[in-house]
């Protein structure tokens, strides 16, 4: 009873997931959105070591949720890897002790198939909400190119994945893993 967890059937989030995730009112499920977008005068180094800081000062102000978004990038910015961010924030929060305290939630349009998300997962990603596939495949309805429902091929991918990611585990000999 006095434990408060959100149980994902999935590590690949659908929109309805993911803004739901995002928008719960429980004190218990703060959020935070820290993009990985930088100016391009600020080395790589520097930007990932910022991203770093603020997932670390997001965890110890009570925040449970860090999303690591790419979506919002201006003129004159440049995108930290989302594998590289993710690794990144978790060895830090592994480092200071804190990695319990939360989770990473990469929001990213760089995950399109079963290997980029089994990449973002095996650096420490909690979950991942391709965004960018969901606005394609949204566009592909919207332009004839695809018929059908837009929700039941988001669906179709969503599946796909899993089965890709339980495909990647097997080949890796990881029978299971407990929290999808």
């Amino acid at each position: 009873d006095h434990a408060h967890r959100v149980i994902l059937t999935s590590p690949v989030l659908s929109p309805l997931k993911f803004i739901g995730l995002r928008d719960l009112e429980s004190p218990a499920f703060q959020n935070v959105t820290l993009s990985m977008a930088y100016d391009a005068g600020t080395s790589l180094q520097d930007a990932i070591n910022q991203l770093a800081d603020q997932a670390e000062d997001a965890i110890r102000s009570g925040k449970v949720v860090l999303i690591l978004s790419d979506k919002e990038v201006h003129d004159g910015q440049l995108l930290i890897p989302a594998p590289m961010a993710t690794g990144a924030v978790h060895h830090r929060l592994v480092k200071t002790g804190l990695r319990t305290s939360g989770n990473i939630i990469v929001k990213t349009g760089a995950a399109r198939d079963a290997h980029q998300f089994a990449v973002l997962l095996g650096f420490g990603a909690t979950a991942v909400y391709p965004w960018l596939a969901y606005d394609i495949i949204t566009d592909l309805h919207r332009s004839g190119e695809v018929l059908g429902d837009p929700l039941k091929s988001q669906k179709n991918f969503r599946k796909a994945i899993r089965k890709g990611l339980l495909k990647v585990m097997s080949k890796m000999g990881i029978s299971t893993v407990a929290s999808y």
